[in-house]
């Protein structure tokens, strides 16, 4: 299959930024012509700029993030048509036919280029890393609801079958480590804005003897402790609409560790996002339930304790990965004593899912399974 196919993703959270970057790394590992595009680069300026300030109120006041996604909007009044305009074009001339958008707001931006190209041309996939609509498709739908009429959907996490369509490998889909010679750490985090109730867990999970890695969005909540607790942040001065100049292409997250009084150091890798390498040695992930969580939880076999989520779709995630025995609550969890029995019987369910479950790439070897309606 030699056309480029376009890879449709949002930096506004690393939720819809992540996973496009493992499927085109997997695409480009196949040999196969990839490209991402981040809506937030086709933002007005100001727009853009109040991103930084949203990300900091989401982290400082979780309940300020739940009322702000209860209220769809319409992202159109923010978008840089001329820009798009030059976008548009070099599809164009490209020939750009092949499309999987992995954030509701693109749909405005490929209703135009139906218009220029037509119809029939396209092929265009939207596809629902969550188990319910995020807001941004909430929004879609809202203000353009005929949309699912023009393009496929496709759902990774189906609630409405009551399981796993297909996953997103992580890190070549390398086996996962064995339970049993995992240390007995967690990692604790809140995605890509740091979001939610799991830094007040520390206390607890450090009473029961678990060493912690923890994700934070300010070098300041990194605390001097003689304890096997570790900080880790991603670069503040790194945005997901930023080309690398090195390849010219979206990177992942630059990350590092934080030690009190020494200076970080960030990188990254090109196959995968580094927490990913935390979360696979961890006996369980800490954190709310986000799209991206249970792509790291099934790549790497690592269980998910759920805290509270973002929202609906976040609310379905957690029951969907309960249900199947992936993940527990922090509520169940903690009446079990937090023990590590019982998540063990959650990383071998896991490890049954993934060698049952085939990758959303694999998929798109057959065109037939890649195209409009």
């Amino acid at each position: 299959m030699n056309r480029k196919i376009t890879i449709l993703g949002s930096g506004f959270g690393l939720g819809f930024y992540i996973p496009v970057l493992l499927l085109e790394y997997q695409l480009r590992q196949e040999h196969m012509q990839a490209e991402v595009v981040v809506f937030e680069s086709f933002l007005v300026r100001e727009k853009k700029e109040k991103i930084a300030e949203s990300r900091r109120d989401y982290h400082n006041n979780f309940a300020v993030a739940l009322v702000a996604q209860r209220i769809p909007k319409d992202i159109r009044d923010s978008i840089d048509f001329v820009s798009v305009e030059e976008l548009l074009a070099e599809w164009e001339r490209e020939q750009r036919r092949d499309f999987i958008v992995f954030s509701g707001h693109w749909i405005y931006i490929l209703d135009l280029y139906r218009e220029r190209v037509g119809a029939e041309e396209l092929r265009v996939e939207p596809l629902y890393v969550d188990a319910d609509l995020s807001p941004s498709w909430k929004g879609v739908k809202k203000f353009v609801p005929d949309y699912p009429e023009r393009y496929r959907e496709r759902w990774m996490f189906d609630t409405a079958s009551g399981g796993i369509s297909c996953r997103i490998p992580v890190n070549g889909d390398r086996p996962a480590l064995p339970y049993e010679s995992r240390p007995w750490r967690l990692v604790l985090h809140g995605g890509g804005w740091g979001m939610g109730t799991y830094l007040s867990k520390t206390a607890e999970l450090e009473q029961q003897g678990y060493a912690l890695d923890i994700v934070i969005s300010d070098r300041s909540e990194a605390l001097v402790t003689d304890t096997g607790r570790r900080y880790w942040m991603n670069d503040p001065g790194w945005e997901a609409w930023e080309k690398e100049p090195s390849s010219g292409r979206h990177g992942f997250p630059l990350f590092g560790e934080i030690v009190p009084g020494a200076v970080p150091l960030f990188t990254n890798k090109d196959s995968h996002h580094r927490l990913h390498d935390l979360i696979r040695e961890a006996k369980a992930v800490v954190s709310k339930p986000g799209g991206a969580t249970l792509i790291d939880s099934l790549a790497s076999g690592t269980p998910v304790v759920f805290l509270e989520p973002f929202g609906p779709h976040e609310q379905k995630n957690a029951e969907l990965w309960i249900r199947l025995g992936l993940g527990i609550s922090w509520e169940e969890w903690k009446r079990s004593g937090f023990s590590e029995e019982r998540l063990q019987p959650l990383h071998e369910a896991l490890l049954k899912q993934r060698t049952s479950v085939p990758s959303y790439a694999e998929t798109l070897f057959h065109i037939d399974q890649f195209g409009k309606r």
